[in-house]
């Protein structure tokens, strides 16, 4: 459930009452004198229709402003019934706040992936699977995908996709820098030839080389997952989804198998990472689409290119897939 507060001034009061009105909510208003507060409550998977039907109204837009919280706990005397309906995914508005910084470059979003980098590949190292969890949970790789994706819905892609794309090539490089350079200081350390890891037992590393039925379908299923869980509005760095899209591991394998020298292992190992990102961008924009997490109020020919851009996304990023498993199959 959540808590939906707005603030008005009192000329445009109206609004606010008529949208309540309409939809049969019951509000709990506070006269400021120069300005009007409404508080109501809905549940969880109506706040997209809410929120777009406020705006259309100007509200949030042109006067006044809104605020979401989540409701953790209720209890009541009153049994409200509304007529407000409801959606399968939340306001793209409230995934964008649930990213917050993880979603953009930024110092404490390089910082996190640094420090995933360096968990993933000490995890890595000392086969430890409870270190390279950890790395997973920590990472925030995740974001910037969503971010893109999202961005093929609303009629800010420009913005959305640069930006994601931006934090999510800076975050991988980043990974993989802080692998390869642990794998260096390893390397001299430990005097291992890259034909002996795998004679060694880096059974951990070897994982992350290997493109079976296995790891292609915890891929796609992971990502259906990410997405499905994002679009109903929950934290994106709940450790579910931090382990479904596991995008930090193979990131630093390919640094520290760059750094033993191993070219062909780290390829593969790279094939991996990106049939993960690809995955979870496929996954997550077809379960915004069908959640309908995308800005309403578009005109006839703005909801006809967005359906375009995304018809054409899904076939080139399934095309890139089917590649990716065409490629493994051959190696």
């Amino acid at each position: 459930m959540k808590e939906i507060q707005v603030t008005l001034p009192t000329d445009r009061k109206t609004l606010m009452e008529e949208f309540l009105k309409e939809f049969s909510l019951q509000a709990t208003s506070y006269d400021f004198g120069e300005s009007f507060r409404f508080e109501c409550r809905i549940d969880d998977y109506q706040t997209n229709y809410a929120l777009e039907e406020l705006k259309a109204r100007g509200i949030g837009v042109a006067y006044g402003d809104i605020v979401v919280r989540p409701v953790s706990l209720l209890i009541s005397s009153r049994k409200e019934e509304d007529v407000l309906p409801a959606s399968a995914g939340v306001n793209r508005q409230e995934i964008l706040a649930n990213l917050g910084e993880i979603s953009g470059l930024s110092s404490s979003y390089l910082l996190m992936n640094i420090l995933a980098a360096a968990l993933a590949a000490f995890g890595l190292l000392n086969n430890d699977v409870v270190v390279i969890i950890a790395s997973m949970i920590v990472a925030p790789l995740l974001g910037p995908i969503v971010l893109t994706s999202l961005g093929l819905l609303s009629l800010e892609t420009t913005s959305y996709i640069k930006r994601g794309l931006l934090a999510e090539i800076s975050g991988i490089s980043v990974t993989v820098i802080v692998g390869a350079l642990i794998g260096i200081v390893f390397q001299s350390l430990e005097r291992i030839d890259a034909d002996k890891l795998k004679e060694l037992g880096y059974s951990e590393i070897m994982n992350r080389t290997a493109l079976t039925v296995p790891t292609i379908s915890l891929a796609l299923l992971g990502g259906l997952a990410a997405g499905i869980i994002v679009a109903r509005g929950l934290d994106v760095s709940i450790v579910g989804v931090a382990i479904a899209a596991s995008l930090c591991p193979p990131a630093a394998t390919i640094g520290i198998l760059g750094a033993l020298g191993a070219w062909s292992l780290a390829l593969k190992a790279t094939s991996l990472l990106l049939l993960n990102i690809l995955a979870i961008n496929l996954s997550c924009t077809g379960v915004f689409w069908i959640f309908g997490v995308k800005s309403r109020g578009l005109s006839k020919r703005q909801a006809e290119k967005v359906r375009r851009m995304n018809i054409i996304w899904i076939f080139v990023v399934t095309l890139l897939l089917i590649l990716i498993l065409l490629s493994a199959g051959t190696t």
